[in-house]
């Protein structure tokens, strides 16, 4: 997500907000040709977001996306259709509800976990719509901005949180929530803007875009649920633009990062290399917006959901492999695409 990653981004993205707040969402079909070096394999699903973030797969055809320069969440039908799933109450807590949201994931009974980064809380929605604040701190000390979330094997949370934190001053953390108890446990710091997250196959690693190094890097998962020190697992161009945002894992262990900074998604293979780049369309410059984050999705699991704030759109691509269920997925994760 762009905030915190400097303050010209920071500018954009409050701008982008006011605007968000006087103007209503506009779902509209828009011709990827018009703008520049698209791959010819992206589709478009939809666009009129404002500023998407955190596709997450209901299992029964829908994506729902994040508006981070806005108060809403939008669902995708898989015929394309865009509506407004849920809006923020900001008129107070009668009903309780998210404010502005980043990373989201479901739950196996069919809820939706989210990031809120103006609350700096993780919120859960129940499929009845009605909303509660999971955890908001750790140890007394309030979150900064939870960015992106996964649930591992046993069915705890663990989220990014980096706002603050960037290459000169390392604060961002990682957190381990129980939702039933509803507390959450620090299990790494001294990061450099952690992002997206995903965890392999066997649950044993997990995987970390740390946005302000351009590298993915990894840690082992310990029997506790805390995790090993991090190594490196790939550095995505020292030398190129930076910003590797949302992370996704196929079955067969390869990494597809959005990456925000090259306007690409790229494929990446267990032994750390880059196997394919799909390019998003770059229309508004070289400081635009790219891909934030990405969601296997489908009743095969081979469609492969792209947001993108460049264009404020959703877009997918069909891939070889199937992407990996997440581990407490909805059970019934069988259709659409």
């Amino acid at each position: 997500m762009l905030i915190a990653r400097g303050k010209r981004g920071v500018r954009r993205f409050w701008l982008i907000t006011c605007l968000g707040v006087f103007f209503t969402p506009s779902f509209k079909t828009l011709d990827v040709q018009e703008t520049a070096a698209a791959d010819p394999e992206l589709v478009l699903v939809a666009s009129g977001f404002k500023f998407p973030e955190g596709p997450a797969y209901d299992g029964q055809g829908n994506i729902y996306c994040s508006n981070c320069a806005a108060d809403y969440i939008t669902k995708v039908g898989p015929d394309g259709r865009v509506e407004i799933a849920y809006r923020a109450n900001r008129t107070g807590d009668k009903p309780f509800t998210f404010l502005k949201t980043n990373g989201m994931t479901f739950y196996r009974d069919g809820s939706l976990f989210v990031c809120d980064f103006e609350r700096n809380a993780i919120i859960r929605i129940y499929p009845d719509g009605h909303q509660v604040r999971v955890v908001d701190r750790c140890d007394g000390q309030p979150f900064r901005g939870p960015n992106d979330l996964a649930f591992d094997l046993k069915g705890y949370l663990y989220f990014t949180d980096p706002t603050g934190s960037d290459a000169a001053h390392r604060i961002g953390a990682i957190y381990r929530v129980d939702i039933v108890a509803r507390k959450a446990i620090k299990v790494a710091d001294g990061l450099a803007f952690p992002n997206g997250l995903a965890f392999s196959g066997d649950g044993k690693w997990l995987y970390v875009c740390e946005d302000n190094l351009n590298r993915i890097i990894r840690f082992r998962v310990l029997k506790d649920g805390h995790l090993s020190l991090p190594e490196v697992f790939i550095v995505l161009d020292a030398d190129g633009p930076g910003h590797p945002d949302g992370l996704a894992i196929d079955r067969q262990g390869h990494l597809w990062i959005a990456h925000y900074g090259q306007h690409r998604v790229l494929e990446v293979d267990g032994n750390g290399q880059i196997v394919r780049r799909v390019q998003l369309p770059v229309n508004q410059g070289e400081e635009a917006a790219g891909p934030t984050n990405l969601e296997f999705a489908g009743s095969d699991m081979r469609t492969l959901y792209i947001t993108d704030p460049g264009t404020n759109s959703l877009y997918k691509i069909r891939v070889k492999v199937p992407g990996l269920t997440l581990f407490c997925a909805p059970p019934h994760r069988a259709k659409g695409g």
